[in-house]
């Protein structure tokens, strides 16, 4: 009898048992969702908060960045602009120095009288001045070949020039003088020049855009 008893002790703890275990587990798989979906949740909330805080930081690099390169554009532009009337007023320059000291030296092509040397020579020399010192101001402006081409010019120029000296300053007669200047004109000082301006014209010409511009009015015509 008491077996009997204790087996049916047994039994109904045992049915007890098994139902609290089975209840303990879902339970448990309900929590443990519950406890995930939480979490889930607050790592998603978490995440949009990064991301704005991220977005946030990223507009403000960008406006930071749109400043600087606005910046730095401004400046390229200013320099640009600044090169450019540079670049127009010492070629005036050059220009001028060239047809003054052409003009004191090259005898009038068509015979008209010119004013005595010593004077010519005055303003040519007048306008070398003038060309140099402005040029020193502008050369950063300038490449090394192009700045090389410069002096060569002045260099050349100044020959000439003082060519020009020694004749008006000669005894000799009116034909050997003639032969002195004209011949170390034509024959050398005269080449220099030429090469140097060219060399000088054709940085400014691609510096101010003048090849492009003409390259671009070509294929418009085609």
């Amino acid at each position: 009898m008491e077996s009997s008893l204790i087996t049916e002790i047994l039994a109904v703890f045992g049915g007890v048992t098994v139902v609290v275990v089975g209840l303990s587990r879902w339970l448990g798989g309900l929590w443990s969702k519950r406890i995930l979906q939480n979490e889930r949740a607050s790592i998603e909330r978490e995440l949009e908060r990064e991301k704005s805080r991220l977005q946030e930081s990223l507009e403000v690099t960008k406006a930071a960045l749109a400043s600087q390169t606005k910046l730095v554009e401004e400046r390229l532009n200013a320099i640009n602009d600044e090169r450019f009337k540079a670049l127009i007023e010492n070629y005036s320059l050059l220009a001028d120095t060239w047809l003054n000291c052409r003009w004191a030296i090259q005898p009038d092509e068509i015979g008209r009288d010119k004013p005595p040397e010593t004077e010519r020579l005055k303003i040519a020399a007048e306008s070398i001045d003038e060309y140099f010192k402005d040029f020193e101001r502008k050369k950063l402006f300038l490449s090394d070949d192009s700045q090389s081409s410069v002096y060569t010019f002045i260099t050349s120029v100044w020959e000439s020039l003082n060519k020009l000296r020694i004749f008006s300053e000669s005894s000799e007669s009116i034909d050997d003088k003639l032969n002195a200047l004209y011949g170390a004109w034509v024959n050398d000082l005269k080449p220099k020049m030429d090469a140097a301006r060219r060399s000088i014209e054709s940085e400014y010409k691609m510096l101010i855009g003048v090849d492009e511009h003409n390259q671009a009015l070509q294929r418009t015509s085609r």
